[in-house]
């Protein structure tokens, strides 16, 4: 059926006696389809007809047999799948579609053999690790035990970080899995990196728009019973973004570590005033970071190119140099920059054989930055074709180090300048060195508020919680504790802290002492690596304490951890599970099966990076 050829549109601003002449006599499946139609040919915004048609279409479709039942999960380490998530059920509650939305983490995998059509918006940790909420499920699919699906019509939307080489690997494995259990593919999965939300949005357009098209078809079954469905909000739209950020005013900048010390730490200070922006402990602060000039420098010399050559990105002009420093990635190598470079020099098959072998196309990347790329494999390209090579530079997350409520119009962070050598070079973390290096007192800084759905403070302030961090990762514990001070919670506060020098690197130390003195601190156990001959980390600390966190843990505390995802994480996991096998004289399945609900309670709650 077509009742409008491709090149024709409709003119906006119809009223509602036009609209019914255009909509008479059609039936309910014309409707849908109708809707379907336009909602793919207009863009959110040019919304008129579009809204119109939309929610007359929905009404009717509604109440249409034809009517289709849809399961959206989620699964989410920091809340951008959720947001995702519900932004898609709400488009699908506007064309009528019966939907239920559910956190991975609370769905009965036995339900899974009775969906008939589902979502799945799903992110990846690091390299290639499901985030804890999908941990269950995935290992329930991958498994022997999953159910074939020969019923099921699903879509898979990935999240991740093309920084990480097993970029999106949970919504592959997912996706994968799905098909090979007889699932069919209502759309082939989309894969969205750190700037998510406009990928994510046309995969939510493009997969509803194939349910719809199979309602008015017959083609989507039904079971006969429809899944209950859930009010929901969707998300007020977000005032400051990456292609948006907020010029934060620099208030105060103090470095933290004492001199000799083998790090450089600064406390940040930014200035929210006006902005409307608001966060709460546990959220991140992205900053929009600036390629430093001698990186860009060695960028245009290993590339025998004019950084005064214009070109275009996303249809606007600008100066090579230009995009070079504010637009385009040059400190970190991915695999999908390898792979167009690859591409665009095919006399390199060396490069060819290191981007098709996963544990050297890894060794390669670490610590190897754009100007090492082309100098180890020239070629001659032209200004637009490196550009087109090169991936957009992305904001850089920080947790946040201070309460609202403490600091109005203020948000505080606490970063570590990233320096080190590699491959003859010196190299420098492109947005710590920004703000290191070339930030002062009043200047600004480009930045939005990241929520993070689930590193959060207990509902209950009574709740008593032991936060463990190591180097910057106390950062989100001082905005716990301010904010627990400040809104008077009877629950005690418990911190584990680690670092190389106790007179060089106790990161607030001051305001730590304070806390303990005036009892806002109940515990304060700390890791000074390197103060005596045999390294003593944050994890040594939690052993010694083991009758007491496990007494904290059974009494219902919170358990808190943040800091390098590398050493810390997988570190302290190891430790708290022999605590509970120690304390609880338990086996090492029983104590790793604790620390699994936990988790799945939302008690064991990781900020790590």
């Amino acid at each position: 059926m077509s009742l409008l050829s491709q090149d024709q549109t409709l003119p906006l601003g119809l009223d509602d006696n036009t609209l019914q002449r255009l909509t008479t006599g059609l039936s309910d499946q014309q409707l849908i389809w109708l809707s379907g139609y336009f909602y793919g040919r207009t863009s959110a915004g040019r919304g008129e007809v579009q809204n119109a048609l939309q929610a007359q279409s929905a009404a009717q479709a509604a109440a249409s047999p034809a009517a289709s039942k849809l399961t959206i999960l989620y699964g989410s380490q920091t809340g951008n799948s959720k947001k995702v998530a519900q932004q898609t059920a709400e488009k699908a509650k506007q064309r009528g579609v019966q939907v239920t939305v559910q956190d991975v983490n609370d769905y009965a995998t036995r339900a899974l053999k009775t969906e008939q059509q589902l979502l799945l918006v799903v992110s990846t940790q690091g390299e290639g690790e499901p985030p804890v909420a999908a941990e269950e499920l995935h290992q329930f699919l991958l498994s022997n035990r999953a159910p074939k699906l020969p019923d099921l019509r699903y879509s898979v939307l990935a999240l991740g970080d093309k920084s990480y080489v097993q970029f999106c690997q949970t919504g592959r494995e997912f996706d994968e899995r799905l098909a090979e259990l007889g699932a069919q593919r209502l759309l082939e999965r989309v894969e969205c990196d750190v700037d998510y939300q406009e990928t994510a949005q046309q995969w939510a357009d493009r997969v509803l728009n194939v349910i719809a098209a199979e309602a008015v078809a017959g083609q989507s079954g039904g079971n006969g019973h429809a899944p209950a469905t859930q009010t929901l909000t969707a998300p007020a739209p977000e005032q400051y973004s990456h292609h948006n950020p907020f010029e934060a005013t620099v208030l105060e900048k103090i470095q933290l570590n004492g001199r000799g010390s083998s790090k450089e730490t600064y406390h940040l200070e930014l200035s929210l005033a006006d902005s409307g922006l608001h966060y709460e402990p546990g959220d991140a602060l992205s900053v929009v970071p600036r390629n430093g000039e001698a990186l860009v420098e060695e960028v245009l010399q290993a590339a025998h190119l004019d950084g005064a050559t214009t070109i275009q990105l996303s249809g606007v002009d600008f100066e090579l140099g230009t995009a070079l420093t504010q637009k385009l990635e040059l400190s970190v190598l991915t695999r999908d920059v390898l792979e167009r470079y690859a591409a665009a020099a095919p006399q390199h098959k060396a490069l060819a054989d290191i981007v098709t072998d996963i544990p050297q196309l890894q060794q390669y990347v670490y610590g190897r930055d754009v100007a090492d790329l082309l100098r180890e494999f020239p070629a001659e390209l032209s200004a637009g074709q490196l550009a087109a090579v090169l991936r957009p530079l992305p904001a850089r997350a920080y947790s946040i180090a201070s309460s609202l409520l403490v600091h109005p119009e203020e948000v505080h962070l606490t970063v570590g300048a990233v320096r080190y050598a590699a491959h003859g070079r010196t190299k420098h973390g492109v947005c710590s060195s920004h703000l290191a290096d070339r930030l002062d007192i009043d200047h600004t800084a480009r930045v939005f508020v990241e929520r993070n759905e689930y590193f959060k403070l207990p509902q209950d302030a009574a709740t008593d919680i032991i936060m463990v961090g190591a180097g910057t990762g106390v950062a989100p514990f001082r905005a716990f504790v301010e904010e627990r001070v400040e809104v008077g919670a009877e629950g005690r506060n418990w911190l584990f802290f680690g670092n190389p020098n106790f007179t060089t690197d106790f990161l607030y130390q001051t305001e730590w002492l304070q806390h303990l003195k005036r009892g806002t601190l109940r515990h304060l156990d700390v890791a000074f690596s390197r103060d005596q001959a045999e390294k003593i980390y944050v994890q040594h600390r939690l052993l010694e304490k083991a009758r007491d966190v496990y007494g904290w843990l059974e009494n219902g505390a919170h358990f808190y951890v943040c800091g390098d995802k590398a050493r810390l994480g997988s570190a302290i996991q190891e430790a708290l599970k022999q605590v509970v096998q120690q304390q609880a004289g338990c086996s090492a399945e029983d104590a790793a099966d604790y620390l699994r609900i936990l988790k799945k309670q939302r008690r064991y709650l990781e900020d790590v990076y």
